[in-house]
């Protein structure tokens, strides 16, 4: 039997029918796959909410249980107390709600990022005082004051109080390092300055409150300045924002309130992202930026120079992403000798005006750290395992759960730069606690790497839903309030 043969029309028709069955058959295959991811999604996050909640819970069991090794290894520990909960609840509760304030207002889009982290270090500075102001009987905050003047905890005003003039004083500076008492053998005369600098205005014990509460303040911009490093080194804002606000939380920055070591990680922002700035854009104004902030850090502290390992291993992404290696090269090596050549003249400078010898000083304080080192039996490399658990417990434990989490999100493939960033910034740390660079009380010591390590943190918390990212701040807050109870870090 002959079949028809189909008229152009009903040519134009059947295909239209097919290509009908067909998109609609590949429409439904796509909407059974979203829903299969999204099916995925939703059970990877209650996951990620479970393991949180589950690393928070134990975590609270050991503070609450005084388990050995948590507060440190055998050869060195932070010492148990227990503080009344109520006592150091409500104060701690107080000062959180800027904070939870600001992630709200955030999440509906009634407050910008720079409101929001303006909340967000106003909680930070809150905590800081509500943490010192409940160890004595009853809250005082004139316990700031006492910390500071203690020559053990604080000895930086301790040696303040000898502060004889600037030009005679600095032109002496390596000799007088052997009568300092014990955090400033091994430092630069920055932080011993200042205190000298509120001496010269205040009576001894106003002095110490108000040099104490500057410190404070410095402390409580690590959460804005952690949100300027990440957006600098390429992260989302959103991103950046959810890493300021957990490291804003972190016990390491609040609980050892009024160290020294707290105002660090706002030098590191400067430092890094000065020179992140000065390659991106190639400005040389950047990178003499970056020359006169080394300055500042290697009049203050040493140990931040360590950071000089990140720099380096930016520098190296910087040049070799390029198409043209050469001139990147060309291009990092110009801005080397900008910055290099600041700090040259800026410390040529203040040796003239003052006789402050950089190269006599750094030696002395060399040594003195060496000889302080071989009293304190710190066995690398049994160090290196219990430095990390330190630092995990100065930035609230939950940290390497979600930089964890951040790493196994990953798929084969290219990396990006941002990956080779987040490599960096962990290798960072990694290399200060192999190499046993700055071991021990690394919950302190290290906290100027601490905006470098929110980096995977916020783009982990950026993923998250909002109910997941307050749940995971609010176990923080938690654990922070079981370690301010149950541990003490100050000394008394």
């Amino acid at each position: 039997m002959a079949h028809a043969k189909p008229v152009p029309g009903d040519r134009v028709q059947l295909r239209r029918g097919i290509a009908d069955r067909l998109g609609g058959e590949s429409q439904a295959g796509s909407d059974a796959l979203r829903m299969q991811q999204g099916h995925s999604q939703v059970e990877a996050s209650r996951l990620q909410r479970a393991s949180a909640l589950a690393l928070a819970g134990v975590i609270a069991a050991l503070l609450i249980g005084h388990a050995p090794g948590i507060n440190g290894p055998w050869y060195w520990q932070w010492p148990w107390r227990r503080l009344d909960v109520a006592r150091v609840l409500l104060p701690m509760l107080i000062a959180f709600a800027p904070f939870v304030l600001a992630q709200l207002l955030h999440t509906r889009g009634r407050l910008g990022h720079a409101g929001a982290l303006a909340l967000v270090a106003l909680s930070t500075l809150l905590l800081q005082a509500a943490s010192i102001g409940v160890q004595g009987p009853s809250f005082n905050l004139m316990r700031i004051a006492l910390v500071v003047e203690d020559p053990i905890i604080t000895s930086y005003f301790t040696d303040a109080l000898g502060f004889t003039g600037l030009a005679d004083w600095l032109g002496n500076y390596p000799d007088r390092m052997s009568e300092f008492h014990l955090h400033s053998i091994n430092k630069p005369p920055g932080p011993i300055l200042y205190y000298a600098s509120f001496l010269q205005w205040f009576e001894p014990r106003p002095a110490a409150f108000f040099g104490g509460l500057g410190v404070g303040v410095l402390a409580a911009a690590c959460g804005p300045a952690t949100f300027i490093l990440m957006r600098r080194l390429g992260a989302p804002s959103e991103a950046a924002f959810h890493g300021a606000s957990y490291a804003a939380l972190c016990p390491g920055l609040i609980l050892f309130y009024p160290e020294f070591d707290q105002v660090y990680p706002l030098l590191a922002v400067l430092l890094l992202a000065s020179w992140v700035l000065a390659l991106e854009r190639d400005r040389g104004r950047w990178s003499a930026c970056f020359g006169a902030v080394l300055t500042a850090v290697a009049f203050t502290s040493y140990g931040l120079l360590v950071l000089g390992a990140f720099a380096f291993g930016y520098t190296v992404l910087f040049c070799i992403r390029d198409p043209k290696p050469p001139k990147r090269v060309s291009v990092a090596t110009r801005h080397v000798a900008i910055a290099l050549g600041t700090t040259a003249c800026a410390y040529a400078l203040l040796h003239a005006l003052t006789g402050f010898d950089p190269f006599s000083t750094l030696s002395t304080a060399i040594e003195n750290q060496a000889r302080h080192a071989a009293t304190l039996g710190r066995p690398w490399p049994a160090t290196i395992p219990f430095d990390l658990l330190d630092f995990a417990l100065g930035t609230g434990w939950l940290s390497f759960l979600l930089i964890g989490q951040r790493l196994a999100r990953w798929r084969r493939g290219t990396p990006q730069k941002l990956d080779w960033v987040v490599l960096l910034c962990l290798g960072q740390v990694l290399l200060v606690a192999v190499a046993g660079l700055i071991p021990s009380e690394t919950a302190r010591v290290w906290l100027f790497m601490l905006p470098l390590f929110m980096l995977p943190v916020g783009l982990e918390l950026s993923r998250w839903g909002s109910g997941g990212r307050m749940m995971v701040y609010g176990c923080l807050w938690g654990l922070l309030v079981l370690t301010s109870q149950n541990l003490m870090f100050l000394g008394a």
